[in-house]
């Protein structure tokens, strides 16, 4: 079992590859354990090109065995069916790292779960939408507030009551708009709810 692990890669593993290693890092890499950490990250093993773009800069090559053996490990555990569904459902996209004898299962579980991220993911942004065109609604009704009190002032002159006046028909239509498409999004959020929820059902049926 692989038991080192390169701190910097780790910490770096949201980036692309380690770029911008030191040498001393690229030095004392333990390239089996950057290829193992990769793989069960679901990265292609063509990722040590970072690598070897990054401690060029050194003059130092990874050691590209290494790396493949400890990949190909890493692939092992990433490639389980069981991932596959945690992988599709966090939304992450599949690079194809899989090998034949393990890749359909992995990506049927894969599919699974990215249907259900795809469901997740609709609802979660018809709701922002509505949110949002909510909060543009207030604020409309601020401004057509603050407009009132304009309109009545003594210092206010006919010209400017003539373009508030415009402003203020402007956003009576915004807001009618925005009333319209929220009902439409209210419509599709139920439909958003019920198609998730059905697909859960489905999921749990398997279980």
């Amino acid at each position: 079992m692989i038991t080192r692990v390169l701190p910097l890669c780790l910490a770096l593993s949201a980036l692309a590859g380690c770029a911008g290693m030191s040498e001393q890092a690229c030095v004392t890499a333990d390239w089996r354990t950057v290829g193992f950490e990769d793989g069960t990250l679901g990265r292609s093993v063509a990722s040590i090109g970072n690598y070897r773009q990054a401690c060029a800069e050194h003059g130092v090559a990874p050691d590209l065995e290494s790396y493949r053996a400890g990949h190909a490990e890493g692939v092992e555990v990433y490639c389980r069916a069981s991932n596959g569904f945690e992988v599709g459902r966090s939304g992450a996209a599949y690079q194809g790292v899989c090998p034949t004898n393990l890749e359909g299962d992995f990506v049927a579980e894969y599919n699974s779960g990215r249907r259900l991220f795809e469901l997740e993911s609709a609802l979660r942004n018809t709701e922002a939408r509505i949110a949002s065109n909510y909060r543009t609604q207030e604020n409309i009704k601020q401004e057509l507030t603050a407009i009132g009190v304009t309109m009545i002032a003594s210092e206010t002159t006919v010209e400017q009551r003539l373009q508030l006046v415009t402003r203020s028909a402007d956003l009576g239509r915004h807001y009618g708009e925005l009333t319209a498409e929220i009902q439409q999004l209210e419509r599709d959020r139920a439909a958003h709810e019920r198609e998730l929820l059905d697909y859960r059902q489905t999921l749990a049926s398997r279980f």
